[in-house]
């Protein structure tokens, strides 16, 4: 069949090469009127791509092709080029000057794209196989679980060099140096008294954003959705990837070696997951929706797919499973962004029945679905449903802590919170005059805000299930301050440290299906782990500072984080 194809294009090719050079000459003949014209004018053009317009030197081409065309130099060059044509000036020879020239700065444009895409792909890459089996010494264990104690003189095994059909990067032992013996052909790695503790894993996040606050916060319905449209374009495909790679790899490098993309347009997302599973680049393990659901005006409308019947939620949910995705995000109510009155964010914008469409659909695949929802009503509705895990969430009346505890239209029997405290915090606390959104937004960025951490306090209090997660990508929300996201747990409970960890590792392993691969340090595990240099289970912060990362048993020796400029410190919300 490739071969077929090829013989196809070689073919066209020709033809079109043909028909081109029919139409060249049939000009020239017109232009000038005798043979040595054409030929001139066909010797002209290739003389022109191939030597005197630069575009086949990067980054350079553009600024001489500028030249050529304008100023004193761009006049020699022309004449230059009609000289070794041996062709006389005329309107034909001018306008295939320009032609040639602006085909020049295109093509120079895009090998410009292509190169520094290579050049970001080289850089994520994995440069090789591990070629060490690695015993991590001199360290302080922290496992992930609720209840367990630090292990001092620690040592975890971990190896890279298998067997056909191993998986490389498991750990193989852990505990106190004196119960463990150090095989010889493991490389010692000493962790100089430093803790080592799983990787965090960011339950709710997006990839396109990497918390900097947008302009297109503020922008109009009309103006979005022309944007959206841009995403079908190549280019523009391209330069998003690089972002969504940038900002995954970015959370790595800050101690969060596992994912969860809540919605991602082009199912870039899943592109990414394929390439990281493939070993082809390196970077965090990642959990992906795909494109979210939504309804005509709704929540992330122009980023998801528009579903207003039973029919077009059905075939949205089946075009996700055909794209590989995960699980099923729907945006089930309104959000601060889309509300254009103060109360209006978090209205119930899907019904019941096509919530339970998604979920009947998406269930039959033995997945989850996660809406999107902040409002009491919005979290009724959902919870009828069928849904597995409700996002961002608002206040917990009586009647729903039974719903939540046991669902019987929800696959795992029981739904899910993940409140997302740092979604709203940045936007509901920062004066307007920073954030630079409008009265509105910022009224109702306080109320949703509000909602969130009391639904957090109360899924606490009624020991209900729930996940971890910062809403990554939205304004003041970074991929590499999940940490955080721990500080308003215990601001706002009295919750320990040990508890905040244990529910950004284990526990949101467990809520994703993942607890038998990562989430904690156990022998047969994964080696996702995070160094530091602290004790954080007596000050959090310590998080903060992490000074090696191992992903799939792969070392990241000097993590490195970019950092978004000039984002103000946010002090929380106070409770009454």
């Amino acid at each position: 069949m490739s071969d077929t194809k090829s013989v196809n294009l070689l073919a066209l090719g020709i033809i079109f090469l043909f028909l081109f050079t029919i139409l060249v000459a049939v000009l020239a003949w017109i232009t000038y009127g005798t043979i040595e014209g054409v030929l001139g004018m066909l010797a002209y053009i290739l003389v022109g791509i191939f030597c005197i317009f630069p575009w086949i030197i990067p980054f350079v081409g553009i600024p001489l092709a500028l030249l050529n065309i304008f100023g004193q130099f761009g006049t020699n060059m022309y004449n230059l080029t009609l000289n070794l044509a041996h062709l006389d000036s005329s309107w034909m020879s001018f306008v295939w000057y320009w032609i040639v020239a602006i085909c020049a700065i295109i093509i120079e444009i895009l090998m410009s794209i292509l190169i520094i895409s290579w050049i970001n792909a080289w850089k994520y890459k994995e440069k090789e196989e591990p070629k060490a089996n690695f015993a991590l010494i001199n360290c302080k264990i922290i496992d992930g679980k609720r209840d367990s104690k630090v292990i001092n003189d620690g040592v975890i095994l971990i190896k890279n060099i298998v067997e056909e059909g191993e998986t490389p990067g498991l750990i193989i032992d852990v505990g106190n140096s004196k119960n463990i013996e150090i095989p010889p052909d493991y490389k010692k790695i000493d962790l100089k008294g430093d803790y080592i503790l799983p990787g965090l894993i960011n339950a709710h996040c997006h990839l396109t954003g990497s918390g900097k606050p947008m302009k297109l916060m503020n922008a109009s319905d009309e103006l979005m959705e022309k944007a959206a449209k841009l995403l079908d374009l190549r280019i523009v495909k391209m330069v998003l990837f690089k972002l969504i790679r940038k900002n995954a790899f970015n959370a790595l490098n800050a101690g969060v070696t596992t994912l969860r993309t809540m919605g991602d347009p082009s199912y870039l997302d899943v592109k990414l997951r394929k390439l990281i599973e493939k070993g082809k680049i390196k970077g965090p393990r990642l959990i992906v929706a795909g494109r979210g659901i939504c309804i005509t005006g709704g929540h992330g409308g122009p980023m998801s797919f528009i579903a207003d019947s039973i029919p077009e939620l059905r075939k949205a949910v089946r075009k996700n499973l055909r794209n590989e995705v995960d699980f099923i995000k729907i945006l089930s109510t309104g959000g601060v962004m889309d509300a254009r009155k103060v109360g209006e964010a978090g209205r119930p914008q899907m019904t019941i029945e096509e919530i339970e469409t998604a979920c009947f659909e998406t269930h039959r695949a033995n997945l989850l679905v996660a809406t999107h929802c902040e409002s009491t009503d919005g979290m009724r509705e959902a919870l009828l449903g069928g849904v597995d895990t409700i996002e961002h969430g608002a206040e917990i009346p009586d009647d729903l802590i039974p719903l939540l505890k046991k669902n019987p239209k929800s696959l795992k029997g029981y739904t899910i919170l993940v409140p997302t405290l740092s979604a709203g915090m940045g936007l509901a606390t920062l004066p307007i005059k920073v954030t630079k959104i409008t009265q509105v937004k910022f009224e109702n960025a306080k109320l949703i805000e509000m909602g969130m951490i009391k639904c957090f306090q109360r899924a606490y209090e009624e020991g209900l299930r729930f996940g971890c997660g910062t809403d990554a990508a939205v304004p003041y929300s970074t991929h590499y301050e999940v940490w955080k996201e721990l500080k308003y747990y215990l601001k706002y409970t009295n919750m320990t440290l040990q508890e905040a960890i244990y529910f950004a590792t284990l526990n949101n392993a467990e809520i994703l299906g993942i607890d038998d691969i990562t989430g904690s340090i156990e022998v047969g595990k994964s080696a996702d782990l995070q160094v530091v240099p602290g004790n954080p289970l007596e000050n959090i912060d310590y998080l903060g500072d992490v000074k090696k990362v191992f992903i799939r048993g792969n070392l990241i020796t000097t993590p490195k984080i970019k950092k978004v400029k000039n984002l103000q410190e946010i002090v929380p919300l106070e409770i009454k």
